[in-house]
């Protein structure tokens, strides 16, 4: 099983099709914020979610030097969780735009630079949260809209 599962991630890498991931590095960071609504509270947790994807380009003949290059590109989106005090509400998460863009490539076959992709995003660490800090305070009028338009006071 573990062999054609590789020959298929191997043809799709030849053929330059890309290959989605989630990155796990730089998914620790989460951004809460507790938002006073009525008589109750409400909290919001922004965390960043990256899918990554790559795309094999040149080759790796025999007897010749190699031309292969993994392309891959990150699209960080903030997931916002939104959690009511127990027995209160339920629990909503809602992706929110815009995404952050971070591209990059290494030497050799994407399936060996895994590793080293998911190096460089995390020396983006900085920018993604600065991304999710960004869209946090954006979605603050949004977010008050939602809550009272579920709460029934739609004017607020």
């Amino acid at each position: 099983m573990k062999t054609k599962m590789t020959a298929i991630i191997a043809a799709m890498s030849v053929a330059g099709l890309t290959t989605p991931a989630l990155a796990a590095d730089g998914q620790d960071f989460r951004h809460q914020v507790e938002i006073p609504h009525g008589d109750r509270q409400v909290t919001a947790v922004y965390q960043p979610k990256t899918q990554v994807s790559y795309r094999q380009v040149g080759n790796m003949t025999p007897n010749r030097p190699s031309t292969a290059r993994c392309v891959w590109k990150a699209e960080v989106s903030v997931e916002r969780h939104l959690q009511a005090p127990a027995g209160q509400g339920s629990h909503v998460v809602r992706t929110l735009v815009p995404t952050k863009m971070i591209e990059g490539s290494t030497n050799g076959r994407c399936a060996q630079g895994k590793q080293q992709v998911n190096s460089a995003i995390a020396r983006k660490s900085d920018e993604v949260r600065a991304h999710v800090l960004a869209v946090a305070a954006e979605d603050r009028n949004a977010l008050m809209a939602e809550l009272n338009i579920a709460t029934g006071n739609p004017v607020g």
